[in-house]
């Protein structure tokens, strides 16, 4: 208000605080802290007001690492000396977590009672959990032994942070103090900074705890058959406690859980498990109290090839709705033909062709293909890509490995990429694939060799397939990109609004970034014709879960297909409820099934997941996973989404469990609102609409239209 600042863009009920005067006493260290804290106690104590609203405690015994509290250096070489000699003191130090702290928590105890208590530095600062310390003693340099061979593979380039880190992962199971020094010197980044990346990620533990790691999927569909009961047989039987990073008591694996396999949907429940001195990962279906002691004993005897993947479980087939309409899945392109006819017509020809296919993104978000195409050919730069998003990541949505493990589909996936890339004039494609399809790379490099084999016009281009590391918000565009750059897979929050990947995309150039499912229609669509695909008539996959007798896989035109009519086809029985469009959208009923799948408003999202429940289903249940599902895949990186997604599910986890909770549901509504309006990406702007479909039905627990 002083200054002049007129407040805009703010939630009304924030407005109150305009004109209010916030005092704040910043205190250096627990000692400091401790006077600050005397003095507000005998103020009180005298029945004066306390002379400052917040405290916040300067505490972290190595200094914000990385520079961030540092005075500002007048060139990087000095920033980044600074930087590594903090580093270096931070792990001689033996307390490097100030939560840890003895004088901390005795100032905690002392001064702050409950409601707060411990739970303050979450609220005003950051949330986090406790982690052992290392022994300093531990560290030894033989820890990275065998990296030199790694890093000799790679350009000194940032670029290549992730396929290092993999490689390392595979060979040793963990990566260690020492290998990050290593690495970091060999890309040029600070210890701390790879450190922080890693910590982006779900598949690389910090120390070693075992030579096995085993995830069990915790999808609604492994759920609802079962896995809570695997899950408690194997922490019983294994005396591990907590669900991430315990290890079973005669040392064989370290169990971990996590949100979504893909995979799983061929016979729930299911379970992957990854090795040291593997680059694979070994998949288990159909887990059962029977069975469960065989798997895991499993565990000691090392393959030495890759696993098959199990048995594919899942029902294709196309919607009767459809007639005689054409189908991509049950067509083969013959992909010569189609980059023959796409070079003949030259980028402007294939664009239109695109435009009038009517081809929408498949990811979710609905966006004009030929749109998106035409914006990355009219951009000017030396330097354009393609990105094929493979990060399947979005729980009971299986269309893309489907394609991907389909050997005529997964060239017709790679074709539409190379049409793509000559279009626009890329020179380069990545297809950025899910760390747990990771047994397809061998199958996918072998099919662009035979791609650019057969198709000459895609001969100069340069693949890459590159692995991701698990978080869901990898799958977001930005969050991909910077995966791929070797920074950590965040939605970039400082990209203009009006500044589309296909102006600064990847590396900050022209980019592309379509699903698996949009670049597979594209040579059906240059080989036919777009009349062949107008007002309504291109196909899509749908791949439907939960109380079904089998997984099914449909693939329909999306002209007024209804839920109602693929019940019908699929022969479904007893539904009373849906999730459409995965974890982050709020439950249907049957009021809803006669709504059309589509994108955009008063549609059923058609980005292919479709779990349905029975009237035998605890769906409170099923809310408390989609809540926990937000908070465990967010980012972290903006507070509403953070700590919003973190109390939202507490707050329903206790409606659920008694009946009320001891947050402010007032004040929890405005937090949902700020999420939906002030979140970074589309994932925290969801909880808004999820968290109060979930306070509705627990409200009403079943609705009428039921």
């Amino acid at each position: 208000r002083e200054a002049g600042i007129k407040l805009e863009n703010v939630l009304d009920k924030y407005k109150a605080f305009e004109g209010v005067t916030v005092k704040v006493a910043i205190a250096h260290g627990p000692n400091n802290a401790r006077k600050v804290m005397e003095i507000i106690k005998q103020a009180k104590a005298s029945g004066q007001p306390a002379p400052w609203h917040f405290v916040e405690v300067m505490a972290c015994p190595g200094g914000c690492i990385g520079g961030g509290g540092q005075p500002k250096p007048t060139n990087l070489e000095i920033r980044k000396a600074r930087t590594e000699l903090t580093f270096k003191e931070d792990m001689d130090l033996p307390l490097r977590k100030s939560h840890e702290n003895a004088e901390v928590k005795a100032l905690y105890d002392a001064y702050l009672k409950e409601p707060l208590g411990h739970h303050s530095h979450h609220y005003l600062h950051t949330s986090y959990s406790s982690q052992k310390v290392r022994d300093m003693g531990t560290y030894s340099a033989n820890e990275a032994d065998g990296l030199d061979d790694i890093l000799a593979k790679y350009p000194k380039e940032k670029e290549y942070l992730m396929p290092i880190i993999i490689e390392e992962h595979d060979k040793k199971g963990y990566i260690s103090d020492p290998s990050i020094m290593m690495i970091s010197e060999h890309l040029g980044m600070y210890p701390a900074q790879v450190e922080s990346i890693l910590s982006s990620y779900h598949y690389f533990p910090r120390k070693y705890t075992s030579d096995a790691h085993v995830y069990l999927c915790t999808c609604h569909n492994c759920m609802m058959k079962g896995q809570g009961r695997i899950l408690r047989a194997v922490q019983e039987k294994y005396n591990i406690h907590g669900t991430h990073g315990g290890v079973a008591n005669d040392g064989s694996f370290t169990l971990h859980t996590l949100n979504w396999l893909g995979f799983c949907v061929n016979d729930a429940p299911a379970m992957m498990v990854k090795r040291k001195g593997t680059n694979y990962v070994e998949t288990f279906t159909g887990l059962s109290e029977n069975n469960l002691d065989d798997r895991l004993r499993s565990l000691k005897s090392l393959q030495s090839e890759l696993p098959k993947w199990p048995k594919n479980n899942i029902q294709e087939m196309k919607s009767q709705k459809n007639g005689n309409a054409y189908s991509c899945m049950y067509t083969n392109v013959p992909l010569e033909e189609a980059t023959k006819k796409a070079a003949s017509m030259g980028p402007a020809k294939v664009i239109e062709e695109v435009f009038k296919s009517n081809l929408v993104g498949r990811g979710g978000a609905g966006f004009r293909t030929g749109r998106k195409w035409e914006s990355a050919y009219k951009a000017t730069a030396s330097e354009k890509y393609v990105v094929c998003n493979a990060d399947e990541g979005l729980p009971s949505t299986y269309k893309d490995w489907c394609l991907l493990n389909n050997e005529a589909k997964r060239r017709e996936v790679l074709t539409g990429m190379g049409i793509c890339a000559t279009t626009i004039g890329a020179k380069k494609c990545y297809m950025y694939l899910r760390y747990e399809y990771r047994n397809l790379v061998p199958a996918l490099e072998k099919a662009v060799k035979e791609v650019q084999s057969k198709c000459p016009e895609l001969a100069h281009l340069k693949y890459e397939i590159r692995l991701g590391g698990g978080p869901y918000v990898a799958g977001e565009e930005n969050a991909q990109f910077e995966s791929i750059e070797g920074n950590a897979p965040m939605p970039r929050k400082d990209r203009p609004g009006n500044v589309f990947p296909t102006v600064q995309g990847l590396f900050h150039k022209p980019t592309v970034i379509n699903n698996v499912e949009t670049f597979f229609a594209v040579p059906h669509i240059i080989h036919k014709g777009s009349d062949t695909f107008g007002e309504g008539r291109m196909p899509k996959l749908l791949s439907v879960t939960g109380d079904v007798e089998r997984p099914v896989l449909i693939e329909s035109n999306l002209s007024n297909y209804t839920l109602s009519h693929l019940l019908q086809e699929i022969k479904a029985q007893d539904i009373m409820a849906a999730e459409i469009g995965g974890c982050t959208e709020p439950i249907i009923f049957r009021s809803k099934f006669d709504t059309a799948f589509g994108f955009g408003k008063d549609t059923l999202n058609a980005v292919g997941s479709v779990v349905l429940f029975n009237s035998s289903c605890d769906l409170g249940k099923i809310y408390e996973n989609k809540l926990h599902f937000m908070a465990d895949e967010s980012c972290k990186q903006c507070v509403p989404c953070r700590d919003g997604s973190l109390l939202f599910h507490r707050a329903f986890k206790e409606l659920k469990e008694t009946g009320k909770t001891s947050y402010n549901m007032k004040a929890l509504e405005i937090a949902a609102e700020s999420a939906g309006k002030s979140s970074i990406c589309a994932h925290g702007k969801a909880l808004d609409n999820l968290f109060r479909s979930a306070c509705d039905f627990i409200n009403k627990k079943k609705p009428h239209s039921v």
